[in-house]
């Protein structure tokens, strides 16, 4: 008689090719090139991360439950040594010739910030390199890191550190593939309420970090267990369900976008439509989307789907910094050269290698081979973080990266004088004299912030004292807000926002100075904050709202027009100029490109409604024609947005005029 079948092994059919899970592999690498691509009727595309997630553990749980079936144990050194010869080489190569190019293409500082990104993810850690930078509101942008794409090959290559290893000790503790099957179950509950819970406390955690992001993984190994694919071959719905998977994540595709508080509850969708195609797949019946995934393209696609996702990235973002804006020029010239360099990478290192004989007939070789590539990668990085920092010294870059480093006298108190997202009590930093006849107040957010250094030099200067009440992203407009690095709307900028205006009619103030980034929550061209940003009217009501509070306390007000808005990183663009050789003229702005038209007039008759006084320094940044990014040898914006602090310091006569001048000070008078 022959013995019972483990009613919890896995299908026998995961010992075979998937020709339809290489077909699924081309469906996530496209929905995340093309969402890259800057294609906006893809708005999800990025979950195509996701999709590669669920697959990876349905695959990698598939093989490690049978060899522990099998074998009763795992053969690590067999298991790291495949992964590394699939893994390593191709990445090795992307790796170096990305910083290579970037040597001509970017500025040092860039250069030195995408060896930083190359060297995470040498080890295995750019998902919580990049993690850390969110918490920094003036870090690097990490949108034009060419290595920011491989946060989820890190995500992938922690995981198969360590799921192999927990297996094998599941598997002693208790060696049946049940026992086994019930403990992925609970660390896949667990890894999903770790996730959920942190998407509404820190979003950036659990967007990058793994231990948010293995429930994805678990549930790809809970669907190669033998119950579900026994159902999916008896069950005539394995058919269907296939299908309703691939319409639901064409659906995600269409409708998620990047301003929904992703992982959270939306990443359920994707994950469970993958789950279910990969089931479906299963069944071995006909009439099921395999036979679509089965097409000779979505094949070719599926098996360089690797080194697409590896070179798409890099080739994005060296495109965007050439300027190679167009987006049909853009979509399809990245196209070709990512191809062109995928298949290339694909047929000379990355097949020949993962095929090599010698290599798979003893792990350690391949072992061996992992070790010396990461070490070499990492020494790469190094040697170019080195070369980096030396060229950064040259005195044409040294004073850009000075000028962009140094920061705001409020901010760069160490006083916590801007506060960030999380915050609401408001914070008061004092400068200039202490006990003094006049007291001026500066609200805002981080544009105000810029205005903190004229305004306390000018204040130690008059013999004043100024306070600062200022919060990151927070308008004085009294708007519904939309946080786009918190990925939602936060409650905290409005809480924030009444207690100041409470603090400011308590300090009764001779003086408030307001000022904010009000292109930057307007509809237009100048926001990031999609269809979460306000209209005019809307505006127009927060801001009257807002300022209303301090009329009735009878408090004269300054409404300080935001400064103009590059939408570049000037400070960067510069750099590369001079790096390159190039003008700088190059990294100048049309004013008509950095000045919305409309605010100007909306601020002044608001705050002359309301007997306020406004001024627009404009002429300051531009003359008739264009903004310069630098003018009288000083660095303008350090960022796409925010003056640099020199700059700032310069415009402090155009405020003693606006501040000792007459007009106001008779306004102040009459109070």
């Amino acid at each position: 008689m022959a013995p019972a079948r483990a009613p919890w092994n896995i299908s026998a059919l995961e010992k075979q090719f998937r020709s339809d899970i290489e077909g699924l592999r081309a469906v996530a690498v496209l929905s995340v090139v093309i969402f890259h691509f800057g294609v906006g009727a893809l708005s999800g595309g990025f979950v195509g991360v996701d999709v590669f997630f669920v697959i990876s553990g349905y695959l990698i749980s598939g093989l490690l439950l049978q060899e522990l079936e099998r074998s009763g144990s795992i053969d690590l050194w067999r298991f790291y040594g495949r992964r590394a010869r699939r893994l390593l080489p191709v990445a090795l190569l992307v790796m170096s010739m990305t910083l290579l190019v970037g040597l001509f293409v970017l500025a040092p500082a860039e250069q030195l910030f995408a060896a930083k990104g190359a060297l995470a993810s040498s080890l295995y850690a750019s998902n919580f390199y990049f993690m850390t930078l969110l918490a920094d509101y003036f870090a690097p942008e990490s949108a034009l890191n060419p290595f920011l794409h491989t946060w989820s090959l890190s995500v992938e290559e922690q995981f198969y550190l360590a799921w192999p290893t927990l297996l094998l000790v599941l598997w002693r503790c208790r060696p049946t593939v049940r026992a086994v099957a019930s403990a992925m179950s609970t660390l896949t509950v667990l890894s999903f309420f770790l996730c959920l819970w942190l998407s509404y406390r820190k979003q950036d955690w659990a967007f990058y970090a793994s231990p948010t992001r293995a429930w994805e993984f678990g549930v790809g190994a809970l669907a190669v267990l033998r119950p579900v694919t026994d159902w999916a071959r008896r069950s005539r719905a394995a058919v269907p369900l296939g299908w309703a998977g691939v319409a639901v994540l064409c659906a995600t595709f269409l409708m998620v976008t990047e301003d929904m508080r992703f992982p959270g509850w939306i990443a359920v969708v994707p994950v469970l439509a993958t789950a279910a195609i990969l089931i479906s797949g299963a069944s071995g019946r006909s009439g099921g989307p395999a036979g679509l995934l089965e097409l000779p393209l979505f094949q070719w696609l599926g098996q360089h789907s690797y080194s697409i996702y590896l070179w798409h990235w890099p080739i994005v973002v060296y495109a965007s910094i050439l300027g190679i804006n167009d987006p049909m020029t853009k979509i399809i010239s990245c196209s070709v050269l990512t191809l062109i360099c995928a298949t290339a990478g694909f047929r000379l290192l990355e097949s020949p290698v993962r095929a090599s004989a010698w290599l798979a007939a003893q792990p350690l070789r391949s072992v061996t081979l992992g070790l010396s590539l990461t070490v070499l990668g990492s020494l790469i990085a190094m040697g170019l973080s080195q070369a980096a920092r030396t060229y950064s010294t040259h005195p044409l870059q040294a004073e850009l990266i000075h000028a962009i480093k140094q920061q705001p006298t409020a901010s760069g108190s160490g006083r916590n004088c801007l506060i960030g997202f999380v915050d609401v009590e408001p914070v008061k930093c004092f400068f200039g004299a202490g006990a003094a006849a006049r007291t001026i107040v500066l609200f805002g957010d981080s544009h105000a912030d810029q205005w903190s250094t004229p305004l306390a030099q000018l204040a130690t200067e008059q013999g004043w004292q100024l306070v600062t009440l200022l919060k990151a992203s927070c308008p004085v407009a009294d708007i519904a807000d939309y946080n786009v690095r918190l990925r939602r709307h936060w409650p905290e900028c409005t809480k924030w926002r009444k207690q100041a205006l409470a603090e400011i009619r308590r300090l009764q103030p001779d003086l408030v100075v307001v000022s904010q980034f009000s292109s930057g929550y307007i509809r237009g061209p100048w926001t990031a904050r999609g269809q979460h940003a306000v209209t005019y009217e809307e505006w127009a009501n927060g801001l009257n709202s807002s300022l209303s509070h301090l009329r009735a306390a009878n408090i004269p007000v300054l409404l300080l027009r935001d400064s103009p808005t590059p939408g570049k990183n000037i400070g960067n663009c510069i750099a590369r100029a001079r790096w390159q050789g190039l003008p700088e003229e190059n990294c100048d702005t049309s004013r008509p490109n950095a000045l919305d038209a409309k605010i100007s007039p909306l601020e002044s008759a608001i705050a002359g409604s309301m007997g306020m006084r406004f001024a627009d320094l404009s002429a300051e940044f531009c003359d008739n024609a264009v903004c310069p990014g630098a003018r009288s040898g000083l660095l303008v914006y350090r960022d796409e947005n925010h003056i640099t602090t020199a700059f700032a310091a310069r415009l402090m006569p155009a405020l003693r005029e606006l501040l000792v001048g007459s007009q106001m000070s008779q306004a102040v008078s009459k109070r």
